[in-house]
């Protein structure tokens, strides 16, 4: 399965399962973990493997948040200037605007180091002339490899937490862990705590 936070190998390890016969049923909780974790964080922590274009509308003529993006390679900025859906002028990196934030957060070290991605995208008012117009609707395009160029240890983790509740879901079939002897209660209706704590801090708001 495509774009999953962990490899399966990772996750039999984290719970001491050898073997293949669970497999499929892995494979299956790791991907919906890590779609769930996407859900949640209003985000994806891969980066696309082509460019691909998104439109936007700014808030105002200097300003633009656009979606993670974690290389420059391949980016384009272009601007509707005639309202007629052609994107006709194209803006230059460094001249006509500049992509924020300046100095990202390290969010993995390895052997690479991996920075927090750009989300936004300032005009240079001082240097050009060039302008957003917040009254064309879909006035940018913007083309580039989003996302993440790595995924955060953190998710990573989360990732495993809540694959491993997802697998053990199948031994819960009426989601209710214990006995009558001892105390019942629901365990798998929600997102782990814990891993909700690991990743709260990549959660994007909105206004």
């Amino acid at each position: 399965m495509a774009n999953q936070y962990v490899d399966k190998a990772d996750l039999k390890t984290y719970i001491g399962l050898s073997g293949t016969g669970q497999d499929t049923n892995i494979d299956n909780a790791i991907d919906g973990a890590s779609r769930l974790i996407d859900k949640i964080c209003g985000r994806h922590f891969w980066q696309d493997s082509s460019v691909t274009d998104k439109f936007y509308t700014p808030i105002n003529e200097y300003y633009l948040e656009i979606d993670d993006m974690s290389t420059t390679t391949g980016l384009v900025v272009k601007t509707d200037t005639n309202d007629d859906g052609t994107h006709n002028k194209t803006l230059t990196l460094d001249t006509d605007f500049v992509l924020k934030p300046f100095n990202p957060q390290v969010h993995k070290i390895s052997s690479t180091t991996y920075y927090y991605p750009q989300t936004e995208i300032h005009i240079l008012g001082t240097r050009t002339s060039e302008r957003f117009d917040p009254k064309i609707i879909k006035n940018v395009k913007v083309t580039a490899k989003f996302g993440w160029s790595a995924v955060p240890e953190a998710i990573q983790q989360a990732t495993l937490i809540q694959a491993t509740r997802l697998w053990k879901r199948k031994d819960t079939p009426f989601n209710v862990f214990g006995n009558e002897q001892t105390g019942q209660k629901e365990l798998f209706n929600k997102f782990d705590p814990d891993a909700m704590q690991l990743i709260k801090g990549y959660i994007k708001h909105k206004l």
